[in-house]
């Protein structure tokens, strides 16, 4: 086994965690943009003005914008004539603030049962339109449903009677409202309607009719500046851009650049990934094995957009006027927040980066992309991520496995892979079978098989790497968050291959997850494992915690005690079944944390406490 001497001292933990920051929900008004950075360092999403490389914060640090609409939120702000309507994450209220940041935030909702996201503007009638989600005190479902709230504060129902709705989406002159809706089985992955609706002169909705024309992912309905309604669905078993015409919905005119989609799976709202620029022309943002690419739609075709600073990962696109701005992450360097430039005669688009981009003062090792075949022909993608300088012994490897599962990993600068790297291990990051960004088929290969296809495909590249002679068979490690630590912990009762796990707020038993979800997920599981009330469904046979007998690999947990997805209560079962087996494990509870470690210090002591794991076992096989 080889672990390199390093020429350079390896970053801290500390670093790892504190200097990263991330972009998003931009807007651009008057020729400025606007948006949210996460501050790790803080934990909080800062409401920011983005300008010569710096970011001025909006608001005062005791507030965060944040919503848990869904538990996973987004669409926590919009812009209004002048000011910033925002959703505050500790009381989940609408607050509202200059977009100068020159006058105090003030509370505008006081609904303490309503939560509140995907919030926009309607210029019109001076009000917001939102999604909204208020509790019962009956214990049944949340009841979700649009609404409008004006700028004194009160809030009307526009629509109600689905299961759940998102992306609501005015017309330029305020006469329609387009709208994503769907009811139970369904998640917004797999199955929507787009509905359309006039707006009265007194805001009320009427003529609501559905208009998606087929039973299929529908997303992000946009009105272009000349009122067409467009939206991204995947029809042709690809999410590609329509538009309504007459009595349907078609394709933009020219060939749809192959195996690219234009959107993602909208497990947040707000998501953007397409608009119009002065000249009419559509520019989107498709992803195409795993790395993002711009393009721009007009006289009928589709052509790429090169960027001078090329990116791994492009989201959050807005356009507004002549100006055109989004959210970049890079294999190389930090995330930022670009102003870009097209020029459609010669398919570029100059950056300017307004904040953000920063490069490491350390060496950084970019991945490989990288397919690896199953024994059923499948074809695997993964980003391999290898330490330098390499020398000719195997290396301890560790496969990551993201959440989801119906999810996607990018090939993006991530502090926290370097820190891995630079003490000698090789990263393997996997899209396995379910991932988005590979179109329907793929996604959808995860139907039934949650627990046994993810597991097949981290076994398959964990195999070839082996085999290639780069990875340490005596040092195969396997971690992962939320959905990812289930395939953790499946992987390892599954077979001997993973010498250890680490499992981050993971699911250990299926059924008990699907028993008491939140309402977005309370079906998901019927779609990944089947109907837990069937004798014949699987769940037993893909519980980790039912399969306890079968792990013979130490496992580290770690997990939030306020977590509303996978209780704390799983992690705790899991763990203790173990030790009862007399199998070694280390848990880790941390106060204050939902799903998702947002505190700095937590995110410190996660990785520092797993490479000591990682390093005591590889001591002990030395």
């Amino acid at each position: 086994m080889f672990l390199p001497d390093q020429a350079v001292q390896p970053i801290s933990a500390t670093d790892a965690v504190a200097s990263f920051h991330q972009y998003s929900s931009l807007c651009i008004f008057r020729g400025r943009t606007y948006g949210v950075r996460y501050d790790a360092e803080k934990g909080i999403n800062q409401l920011c003005r983005f300008e010569s490389h710096h970011a001025v914060s909006l608001l005062p640090e005791q507030f965060s914008v944040r919503s848990k609409v869904h538990s996973y939120g987004g669409g926590a702000w919009c812009r209004g004539r002048d000011q910033a309507f925002f959703v505050n994450d500790s009381d989940q209220q609408i607050w509202v603030t200059s977009l100068s940041g020159a006058i105090a935030p003030r509370k505008l909702t006081a609904y303490n049962r309503t939560r509140m996201a995907d919030l926009q503007y309607d210029e019109v009638r001076q009000r917001l339109i939102c999604v909204c989600e208020t509790s019962s005190d009956r214990g049944n479902e949340p009841a979700n449903y649009l609404s409008a709230i004006t700028e004194e504060g009160r809030l009307t129902v526009l629509a109600e009677g689905a299961d759940f709705y998102s992306s609501p989406a005015l017309s330029p002159d305020g006469a329609q409202l387009a709208w994503i809706e769907w009811n139970h089985p369904y998640q917004p992955w797999d199955r929507t309607r787009l509905m359309l609706a006039d707006i009265e002169p007194n805001g009320r909705l009427v003529q609501i009719r559905q208009v998606s024309d087929i039973d299929a992912a529908w997303a992000q309905p946009k009105f272009s500046p000349s009122g067409s309604l467009h939206a991204v669905v995947d029809r042709d078993g690809w999410w590609s851009i329509e538009q309504l015409s007459g009595a349907g919905f078609v394709p933009l005119q020219g060939e749809t650049p192959a195996q690219t989609e234009f959107t993602t799976a909208p497990w947040q709202f707000g998501l953007s990934t397409y608009g119009w620029a002065p000249g009419g022309e559509l520019i989107a943002i498709g992803q195409s094995r795993g790395y993002s690419r711009l393009f721009v739609h007009k006289a009928g075709q589709w052509q790429q957009l090169y960027i001078d600073q090329p990116a791994a990962r492009l989201h959050s696109l807005v356009l507004e006027d002549s100006h055109c701005s989004c959210a970049a992450e890079f294999t190389n360097r930090m995330p930022a927040v670009l102003h870009l430039t097209i020029d459609n005669q010669t398919a570029t688009a100059a950056s300017a980066t307004l904040t953000g981009g920063e490069t490491p003062d350390y060496p950084v090792t970019a991945p490989e992309s990288r397919i690896a075949a199953s024994k059923a022909g499948d074809q695997i993608p993964y980003f391999l991520y290898r330490p330098t300088p390499l020398g000719s012994e195997p290396l301890p490897l560790i496969i990551y496995t993201h959440g989801g599962p119906t999810a996607m990993t990018a090939p993006s600068f991530r502090p926290a892979i370097q820190f891995w790297l630079q003490r000698g291990f090789m990263i393997a990051d996997v899209n396995y079978r379910g991932s988005t960004g590979f179109g329907r088929d793929f996604r959808m290969q995860l139907a039934g098989s949650w627990g046994k296809a993810d597991v097949e495909d981290v076994e398959t590249v964990a195999g070839a790497l082996v085999s290639e002679g780069v990875a340490d068979s005596g040092a195969l490690f396997i971690r992962g968050n939320s959905a990812g630590g289930y395939t953790v912990l499946s992987a390892l009762a599954n077979s001997d291959l993973f010498s250890a796990g680490a499992s981050l707020y993971g699911v250990s038993d299926p059924r008990r997850l699907n028993d008491i979800t939140h309402k977005f997920e309370s079906r998901y599981l019927h779609w990944l494992i089947g109907d837990p009330e069937l004798e014949s469904s699987p769940y037993n046979e893909r519980s980790p915690l039912h399969n306890v007998d079968k792990i013979n690999a130490p496992v580290i947990f770690f997990q939030g005690e306020e977590d509303p997805v996978v209780l704390p209560e799983q992690t705790r079962s899991m763990a203790q079944s173990l030790r009862e087996r007399a199998i070694p494990v280390e848990e880790y509870h941390f106060a204050g944390e939902g799903h998702g470690f947002r505190k700095a210090s937590n995110q410190v002591e996660v990785l520092e406490r797993e490479l000591c794991f990682y390093r005591r076992l590889i001591n002990q096989e030395r």
